[in-house]
């Protein structure tokens, strides 16, 4: 938790943030990372276990943050309510909502099997629409704030065997952008963070075909992917993608969209 507090000012009036997905991963990193930097955290996910096991850490570690965790499927706008109504009942206020919740897919379209490819669907569009039509209410109540959609570099250039995981960052990227022009006036700053391959339990926990796809590709921490989350609330940018290897990606992608199809389907498709 050191690394935390020499590298970002801690907030002054601690903030309240929900974060979604905050059982693993990226969501995980960053409810540490804002718990040590003093903002109160609303963690919210599918496993109460993990959740608890979260905010039992955080308290040993004495963060000057509190993190309460809160179980709720991003699938079910009524449980994403209630996260927003329970951070409201124990902190008073919201002032970011970070949706970190997703799952990935890969494998031919036609052949997938359907009910997968409506999990990811679901999940990561769905869930992301249920979480910003919880949040934004509070965020006016509170007199504005901050979203963080946590978005893929994939999102921006899609893959061969990769289309409905694609096609929902892709429409995560479309949400964001509509946002901001809708929640300016509210005060309300839209961020859309493109990550790239992350090293987190989210390659083995992909639906069709499981594990890391190329193997000689960079990866990140979660713990870095958090740093960047930070970063965007104290800067409000509209997009960031958070190395240079993957601007590069993008921009070759866009420059070149026939060489990287082809280079992608070999990749995604052993």
């Amino acid at each position: 938790m050191q690394w935390y507090r020499r590298t970002f000012i801690p907030p002054n009036p601690p903030r309240v943030i929900l974060i979604t997905g905050a059982s693993s991963g990226i969501g995980r990193a960053a409810a540490l990372l804002f718990a040590a930097m003093g903002d109160h955290v609303t963690a919210a996910a599918r496993d109460t276990g993990r959740l608890e096991a979260l905010r039992a850490e955080a308290e040993a570690a004495q963060l000057p943050g509190r993190i309460l965790a809160v179980t709720a499927d991003v699938m079910d706008p009524a449980a994403m309510q209630r996260a927003v109504a329970l951070t409201l009942a124990e902190f008073n206020r919201l002032d970011v909502l970070v949706a970190g919740a997703g799952i990935g897919h890969r494998g031919p379209l036609v052949e997938a099997d359907w009910g997968a490819l409506q999990t990811v669907m679901r999940t990561n569009v769905d869930g992301v629409l249920h979480s910003v039509r919880a949040a934004v209410p509070a965020l006016r109540a509170s007199g504005g704030g901050h979203i963080i959609l946590v978005s893929s570099v994939l999102g921006v250039v899609p893959a061969p065997y990769a289309a409905v995981y694609s096609a929902s960052k892709a429409a995560v990227e479309a949400l964001g952008r509509s946002l901001r022009g809708e929640l300016r006036a509210d005060g309300i700053h839209v961020t859309v963070i493109r990550v790239g391959q992350a090293n987190t339990e989210f390659a083995a926990r992909r639906l069709g075909r499981s594990g890391r796809v190329a193997t000689r590709w960079p990866t990140m921490t979660p713990e870095q992917v958090a740093g960047g989350i930070a970063r965007a609330l104290e800067r409000h940018p509209r997009t960031l993608t958070l190395r240079w290897i993957d601007r590069l990606f993008i921009g070759l992608g866009q420059r070149f969209p026939g060489l990287m199809d082809r280079l992608l389907s070999r990749i995604y498709g052993e």
